[in-house]
């Protein structure tokens, strides 16, 4: 199988990008430290699902970037592949797609579920928008994830082994591919209508009490993260195959850093005392 010249460039833009995203992302935990061992290892809570959760958003996303990393910085042993380079199996480089959608279903669900709680408890703990936000996550993580099989299934008799750079090469993205990140995109609208619903739905006296309520909520970061995905869906549209798994590694790096920022902003806030005594609770 002959790649173009424009190919191979793309596989070396996505080394630098997911060299950049590891960097970025080490380098923003680094900053981070301290706050995180008071906030979620040495808080006074036993709420161990916000300490798994938090473990997935920080150091799951980060094994993950530097498995892409590793294996796309020509550093992997992929021997077998490079065996079989000259047919049409190459299982290193199909290992490979299996173990990058199921990590990236696996991060994408855990940060979604952690926005979705947040949305949920800007409600006051509403039974009924639990309801609808359970129902909406379910039906949305299903959609991406059957996606993101179905994406990697057609991937596998493409896939091939490029020796002499010693990465794997994807030829053509996925036609399902751009309809999962459309998914995804899908479910963040949501999440930003509901919570500036939540916002108005609320009394407030001025215009400026409105966007008070929506910087509590968190309606920034959700914006963000938002674009960020627009972002992806973009380039999985117009973009090479490598220049997705660049952009992908992006994205899943400063989500990362968005909702790991957020997580230890709400529990330091869930001990911090003010002037009438009480805990200032967000989420």
């Amino acid at each position: 199988m002959t790649d173009s010249i424009e190919d191979l460039e793309s596989l070396y833009r996505l080394r630098y990008l997911s060299g950049v995203a590891l960097s970025v992302m080490v380098y923003d935990h680094l900053l981070t430290l301290n706050e995180e061992f008071s906030n979620i290892w040495a808080a006074p809570n036993r709420d161990y699902f916000q300490k798994l959760m938090f473990v997935i958003n920080r150091y799951y996303t980060e094994a993950m970037v530097m498995y892409v990393v590793y294996v796309c910085s020509g550093l992997a042993n992929l021997d077998d592949a490079r065996v079989s380079s000259m047919s049409s199996f190459n299982p290193s480089c199909r290992r490979f797609v299996w173990v990058f959608a199921l990590t990236a279903t696996i991060f994408t669900a855990t940060t979604h579920f952690f926005i979705t709680l947040r949305v949920y408890h800007s409600w006051d703990k509403r039974k009924r928008v639990a309801i609808i936000l359970l129902v909406a996550f379910i039906i949305f993580m299903a959609a991406a994830a059957a996606l993101a099989v179905i994406s990697a299934v057609d991937v596998q008799p493409a896939i091939h082994f490029v020796s002499f750079l010693k990465a794997c090469m994807v030829p053509d993205i996925p036609i399902t591919f751009p309809f999962m990140m459309g998914t995804l995109l899908g479910f963040d609208l949501f999440i930003i209508l509901v919570a500036f619903f939540n916002a108005f739905e609320t009394p407030h006296k001025t215009h400026a009490d409105v966007l008070d309520t929506l910087h509590r909520d968190g309606a920034r970061s959700f914006i963000a993260i938002f674009l960020l995905r627009l972002g992806c869906l973009i380039v999985s549209v117009v973009g090479m195959p490598a220049d997705c798994f660049g952009a992908l590694s992006v994205m899943w790096t400063l989500t990362a850093i968005i909702s790991s920022r957020i997580h230890l902003r709400v529990e330091g806030l869930k001990f911090t005392t003010l002037a009438f005594g009480s805990s200032f609770l967000v989420i």
